[in-house]
């Protein structure tokens, strides 16, 4: 239940919906809270990822002991880095979607930069702030370096990065892809796809791990500062709010699909609310009530992080204008570094 209390909110649109409209407050951040305010209560992953969220979370998957894939994929890069920009021509644009703080695209920015002194690096993220600060650090590091930050969403930098007439080599590292809802994941391969041309590659980093123990420990409680108490400090923040992280626990589960089927198996992340609580936020004069144990979600669609195998990978790129022009694993084969082309017909 969700109860307005000033003329700016207009509540009870439909019976499983709430629109709320406030002059004050960004778009992007009323649609925070329409996702709040779902029936499947839900917070965008962008959210979570301000800038002080952006930091821990680099400091969480470069020094964590049981969460490894940022480790996996930082030895493959290491390894392959220069086969990797020898798919595009010396001249290529390097677009990083999600890029944080660029960590492990150093490797390929240093790969690129070793054909060609000048280079044009446009990392994309919603922390836009942070990927500015960043940005400035590497042109600092790196002589000949152009640091072109684009804050967005993901499709927005690649239709920016698009309207470029160089080549690019796009990113999609840290198994990001995987975060986008299950329905979703063809649709957007394909929208990306319609924007790249025959000289472009996109790179995309899949976790193959699917175990179960493994991945309950590597996205278990080491992660709520960021996905708890980091988020809900945002909310209070943002929205003048009361609401208090040590009534909400974090979880997660495992889902596990067959092996040979088309959809891959994921991880389920959530915040559970202990107890019944109403909870205020001043700015949009708003109260929401949370039953004993509701879920806040992570993302809209049922999985925060899929994993893959080969097959899964390969039937699903094929279907949305792409095929495999390379592939790089660790030597556990639990990481997987996809080089994707352009196949001569986009798909319909």
């Amino acid at each position: 239940m969700m109860n307005g209390q000033t003329s700016d909110v207009i509540t009870d649109v439909s019976n499983d919906e709430y629109v709320i409209n406030r002059d004050d407050v960004s778009d992007e951040l009323m649609s925070v809270i329409k996702s709040l305010t779902s029936s499947r209560r839900y917070v965008p992953q962008w959210y979570v990822y301000d800038t002080r969220g952006s930091e821990m979370c680099e400091e969480l998957i470069q020094n964590s002991k049981t969460y490894n894939s940022w480790q996996h994929e930082f030895n493959i890069l290491q390894g392959h880095a220069d086969e990797i920009v020898a798919k595009v021509s010396f001249s290529a644009v390097l677009v990083d979607l999600g890029s944080g703080g660029s960590s492990k695209t150093r490797l390929v920015i240093e790969a690129m930069r070793k054909r060609r002194g000048r280079l044009t690096f446009v990392p994309v993220d919603m922390a836009k702030e942070f990927i500015e600060s960043c940005g400035r650090q590497l042109e600092r590091e790196y002589p000949g370096l152009t640091v072109e930050p684009f804050g967005g969403l993901y499709m927005d930098g690649v239709r920016h990065a698009a309207a470029r007439e160089e080549a690019k080599l796009f990113l999609f590292l840290g198994n990001s892809f995987s975060n986008i809802p299950l329905s979703e994941q063809g649709k957007m391969l394909q929208e990306i796809r319609a924007n790249l041309k025959a000289a472009d590659r996109f790179v995309l980093g899949l976790d193959m791990n699917t175990d179960r123990e493994t991945l309950l420990q590597a996205y278990g409680k080491q992660w709520a500062p960021i996905w708890r108490d980091n988020l809900i400090n945002r909310f209070n923040k943002d929205f003048v709010g009361d609401m208090d992280a040590e009534k909400f626990e974090y979880n997660v589960d495992f889902v596990e699909n067959p092996a040979d089927g088309d959809t891959p198996s994921y991880v389920v992340k959530h915040l559970s609310s202990s107890g019944k609580q109403r909870v205020h936020f001043e700015t949009l004069g708003l109260d929401i009530d949370f039953e004993d144990g509701e879920k806040i979600y992570f993302y809209e669609g049922p999985n925060t992080s899929c994993k893959w195998n080969p097959g899964q990978v390969r039937r699903l790129v094929e279907k949305s204008g792409f095929a495999v022009d390379a592939y790089w694993t660790n030597d556990e084969d639990n990481y997987c570094v996809f080089c994707l082309k352009p196949t001569d017909f986009p798909p319909v």
